[in-house]
C-alpha cells in the first residue's frame, strides 16, 4: 500500500483490513496492490480507521498497526480477480462444511489453531463487573480466567457470560477451557477452515 508492505487479513467487495508497520491517517486515500493466482489486483482505497495492533516488544522491533479500508474503485481487471478470490474462499469453506457434515476426517493439520501466541487477555470478575486487561502472564486468576489475546472478543464475551452464570464446578470448567486455549501443546487436526 503506497510502497509500504502490509498483510491483507480481511477482504470483501467493499473493504479490507490490513496490518503493517506504517500508520495511515483516517480519510487519506491510497492504492492497495497485491497478487492472487498470478493476477494483479489494484484497488483505490480510503482509510476508515487505523489502530495500534501490537506494541514492539524489543529494541529494533516495530509496532504494528491495523488499518480498515473502504474500497472506492477497482482498477483494470481487479474487480474480476477480487470476485474470484472471494469465491474461492467461500467455496472452500462450504466444501469443508459438507465434509464435516458427512463425518469425513481431516486430511492433516491444516487448520489454523488460535491462541498459541505470547499475549493473553485476563478477565477478572470484581464486585460483579468484569475487569479485562492485556498481559504476558498465562496464569489463571482466582475469580475469572485468562485466554489468548488472539481469541475473538465475541468468544471472550461468551466465556464471561458463561462464567458469571455458572456454579463453582462450571467456573472451574470455564477456567480449564481457558487454560486449554493458551496451551502450547498441539492438538489433533480438525476439519475447520478459516480464510
Amino acid at each position: 500500500m503506497n510502497d509500504v508492505a502490509v498483510d491483507v487479513v480481511d477482504l470483501s467487495l467493499n473493504g479490507a483490513r490490513v496490518i503493517g508497520e506504517a500508520r495511515f491517517a483516517p480519510g487519506s486515500e491510497h492504492e492497495l496492490e497485491f497478487q492472487w493466482n498470478e493476477m494483479a489486483v489494484t484497488l483505490a482505497v480510503s482509510v476508515v480507521r487505523c489502530t495500534l495492533f501490537s506494541f514492539a516488544k524489543a529494541p529494533g522491533e516495530k509496532s504494528l498497526y491495523q488499518t480498515g479500508l473502504r474500497i472506492r474503485e477497482t482498477i483494470g481487471k481487479s474487480d474480476r480477480a477480487l470476485r474470484e478470490l472471494i469465491a474461492s474462499y467461500v467455496i472452500r469453506a462450504l466444501e469443508e462444511q459438507k465434509a464435516n457434515a458427512r463425518g469425513l476426517p481431516p486430511l492433516g493439520p491444516y487448520a489454523y489453531v488460535e491462541g498459541k501466541g505470547d499475549r493473553f487477555r485476563r478477565c477478572e470478575l470484581v464486585d460483579g463487573k468484569w475487569r479485562r486487561s492485556e498481559t504476558t502472564r498465562p496464569d489463571q486468576p482466582e475469580n475469572g480466567f485468562t485466554v489468548s489475546a488472539d481469541i475473538r472478543p465475541y468468544y471472550v464475551d461468551l466465556l464471561c457470560e458463561t462464567y458469571q452464570m455458572a456454579d463453582e464446578t462450571g467456573r472451574r470448567l470455564t477456567q480449564t477451557l481457558a487454560q486449554l486455549s493458551i496451551s502450547k501443546a498441539e492438538g489433533i487436526p480438525t476439519r475447520r477452515y478459516l480464510p
